[in-house]
């Protein structure tokens, strides 16, 4: 999904995993990216810090994107096991029961591709559930870190395996990050 259309608002946000993106249609979030810590930015890299585009989120809004930060941050530090910000998915048929049913993984538990596939009546349809989580817009809020290959294998991520780990192991998912080698 493309969020440049301009009835999306888009917030920066640093804390010190690194630099997030909000995006909100009006006050459900849509999208939530991560840009990682190796870039140089302007931004503040505290929790706490007033978004650098502070003055687009006004009213309502900005009370949903203060519940998204904060929500974020308090994930982030394992205080929260579940977000509450009411989010939009955008994506086909498809893409949505995947984004769905990914949602619904405990926060420290996983499935396989092949677990999500049959839970949403596509039982040889593996491949295409990766690829639906590789286009995941609302990264870490539905959660497709949480889902592995059938092989014990840690299988892909948009963001990186390695953060795929960090994740896991921040949630007790998995012992250590040596357990989904």
């Amino acid at each position: 999904m493309n969020f440049d259309d301009s009835r999306f608002i888009q917030v920066h946000h640093r804390n010190v995993w690194g630099e997030w993106t909000f995006v909100f249609d009006g006050i459900k979030l849509c999208g939530l990216k991560f840009q990682g810590g190796k870039t140089a930015s302007s931004l503040k890299a505290c929790a706490y810090a007033e978004p650098e585009a502070v003055g687009k989120v006004r009213g309502r809004n900005a009370q949903v994107y203060q519940q998204a930060r904060r929500e974020l941050n308090l994930y982030l530090a394992g205080k929260i096991k579940k977000f509450t910000i009411p989010i939009k998915i955008y994506g086909t048929e498809f893409q949505t029961k995947v984004l769905e049913a990914t949602r619904n993984i405990p926060y420290g538990e996983t499935r396989t591709y092949k677990e999500i596939a049959e839970a949403i009546g596509h039982p040889h349809a593996e491949r295409s559930v990766g690829n639906a989580l590789h286009g995941n817009p609302l990264q870490v809020v539905v959660p497709c870190h949480r889902v592995v290959s059938s092989h014990k294998g840690i299988g892909g991520y948009a963001l990186g395996t390695d953060l795929k780990r960090k994740l896991l192991c921040m949630e007790n998912a998995i012992q250590n990050e040596l357990d989904l080698e």
